[in-house]
């Protein structure tokens, strides 16, 4: 059995995973293109879902594989909850920067990393706390297997 890593390495593997994720959406909402005629509003929903689902499973593998639930989809949509509300708190955060503060109006990136960096840090304590809870009580081990 593993170790469990220290908190600082959980994050920055969830970091470097998450940078893993972007390159599929990107790459993913790219090929489409070429592969099956979908323009970049078309393709978003496949390469996100592609994308969310590579950073569960590395995710699942490498950063919280200690509490990792034997019930696979369950987990997968709480992993999928908690990032679509980052999401959510990214977009957020970014129009609040663009549209309120005065000195990041007309500077994009400063209000996208802003956002980020928001979104990241509740990213990974949604993931840590609600994605990969264990399973508790008796009823936490399925009947069959999820997944």
């Amino acid at each position: 059995m593993r170790r469990s890593p220290r908190l600082i390495e959980k994050f920055l593997r969830f970091s470097l995973i998450g940078g893993v994720g972007f390159l599929v959406d990107l790459g993913l909402m790219l090929a489409l293109k070429p592969l099956l005629g979908l323009d970049a509003l078309h393709a978003r929903p496949v390469s996100v879902t592609v994308a969310v689902s590579v950073t569960w499973y590395l995710n699942r593998r490498l950063t919280f594989f200690e509490s990792a639930s034997a019930r696979r989809v369950r987990e997968w949509l709480r992993y999928a909850a908690v990032n679509g509300i980052g999401a959510l708190i990214n977009v957020s955060v970014f129009y609040w920067l663009m549209l309120d503060i005065p000195a990041v109006k007309g500077h994009p990136v400063v209000a996208l990393s802003a956002a980020s960096a928001v979104a990241l840090a509740f990213n990974f304590w949604g993931s840590k706390t609600v994605g990969f809870r264990p399973d508790r009580g008796p009823s936490a081990a399925p009947p069959y297997d999820e997944s």
